[in-house]
């Protein structure tokens, strides 16, 4: 798994460095309805895009996603209990046909 992650990200890393140097071109980003005027390099205003837009989706997700992380911990407290909870006797198992 490690070595899909490095095959993927650092092709992205590449990607990421080459569009950021091949758009160095200074923009005027005017905030319109306040008086500010910020002069950037064009790729860091779609960089913070971008990162905005994955962080707010990451986070949806991870919200809708809540309910199912309830349930597996639930479930998974449940098994645990009903593993320390074997209060069956001995030979209470021997009479059921169970081996021990």
């Amino acid at each position: 798994m490690r070595f899909l992650y490095w095959i993927i990200s650092i092709p992205l890393a590449v990607l990421i460095a080459v569009f950021a140097v091949s758009n160095r071109t200074a923009v005027t980003l005017s905030l319109w309805p306040l008086p500010y005027e910020v002069d950037l390099p064009l790729f860091l205003p779609i960089m913070v895009a971008l990162l905005l837009g994955l962080g707010i989706g990451f986070a949806f997700e991870w919200m809708l996603q809540g309910k199912h992380r309830r349930a597996a911990r639930r479930m998974d407290s449940e098994l645990k209990r009903i593993k320390t909870d074997d209060s069956t006797p001995k030979a209470d198992q021997k009479a059921l046909g169970h081996s021990g």
